[in-house]
């Protein structure tokens, strides 16, 4: 071990003598050399420590600035992002499909034509969760008796998915791809090995709807909804749904992205190997950091394309066992 006594100038040609004699030496006869020079040091002011006995202060040391990196440096740093990633599972809504919030709009409205107290402020924690679970929570904190929360829930449920059927899919319905290249993005990351899931808080038929209209069936691998599993975001369960339709062995080969601090929670509570926000639906960059994304970007197909993998398979010995 190396010895990190920190003498003043004033002692150092001795102190400097027992270095060189001692820098080789074992930890035992490092520490001999402390306490011969722990007088001269405590005369000088020096405090001798070990490396591994006791911590360095750096107190006096000036604190380093984060690194910025050029634009040229950020994107070769960038590149390899999903370079140990099986599977990549998106969220819709803002994440792969454009509605400009509609989902939210139309969900507050469901609920305050029944009678509950919803403003804009109060919908902002509840992006990303089940439509059932909102509808519950507003109609408890508007008062709804037990007896009548049920009806309620179902009533209101019923209002949201008429109503969304009608705005996502009636003939003048602006309802989009998030990016004009998405889908060819997809089949991309699917060349070089990445399997692409949707997941979402939708009703089963409204996915299934938006799936076939936007033709994602035709491409992705898989898509699973929250009524399909016992809790939605932030839960985990739709994530190991589809690693397990999947056969996806390791969580840490999967990426979860969406653009709600639930979608990032869901990833972290899934153990993904990696959390991305997006912000091209409901939350900013600041509430998606601090929920524990890893990467922020704008849109999902701004994630750089990893390369070409080579298949393992070809590079395997034969098992002679």
């Amino acid at each position: 071990k190396r010895c990190s006594c920190q003498p003043s100038w004033q002692v150092a040609g001795v102190f400097s003598v027992f270095v060189v004699m001692f820098c080789g030496s074992s930890a035992a006869a490092v520490r001999r050399t402390c306490q011969v020079m722990k007088p001269l040091l405590h005369a000088s002011g020096a405090t001798p420590t070990m490396l591994g006995l006791a911590p360095r202060s750096f107190a006096s040391q000036p604190s380093v600035s984060p690194i910025t990196f050029s634009a040229r440096m950020t994107q070769k740093v960038a590149r390899n992002v999903l370079h140990n990633i099986d599977l990549l599972v998106c969220d819709m809504a803002g994440t792969v499909v454009q509605e400009g919030g509609l989902v939210y709009q139309v969900l507050q409205r469901s609920m305050t034509e029944n009678g509950l107290k919803v403003s804009d402020h109060d919908m902002e924690h509840w992006h990303g969760a089940k439509k059932e679970a909102v509808i519950e929570h507003f109609a408890r904190q508007s008062g709804i008796p037990d007896t009548e929360l049920e009806e309620t829930i179902l009533k209101i449920s019923d209002a949201f998915v008429n109503s969304i059927d009608k705005a996502y899919f009636d003939d003048a319905s602006s309802v989009s791809h998030i990016d004009a290249g998405l889908l060819g993005y997809f089949k991309q990351l699917q060349s070089v090995g990445i399997k692409i899931a949707l997941n979402t808080g939708y009703p089963k038929n409204i996915q299934e709807g938006l799936v076939k209209r936007l033709a994602f069936d035709k491409v992705v691998d898989a898509y699973i909804s929250a009524y399909e599993v016992p809790e939605g975001r932030p839960f985990p369960y739709m994530i190991h749904r589809l690693m397990e339709r999947l056969h996806i062995e390791d969580v840490k080969r999967v990426a979860k992205a969406g653009d709600s601090v639930r979608d990032i929670e869901e990833g972290r509570n899934a153990g993904c190997g990696l959390v991305i926000g997006v912000l091209s639906g409901a939350d900013s960059s600041e509430a998606l950091l601090a929920a524990g994304a890893d990467i922020v970007c704008n849109v999902v197909t701004d994630l750089p394309m990893p390369r070409m993998r080579r298949d393992s398979s070809l590079m395997r010995l034969p098992d002679l066992s």
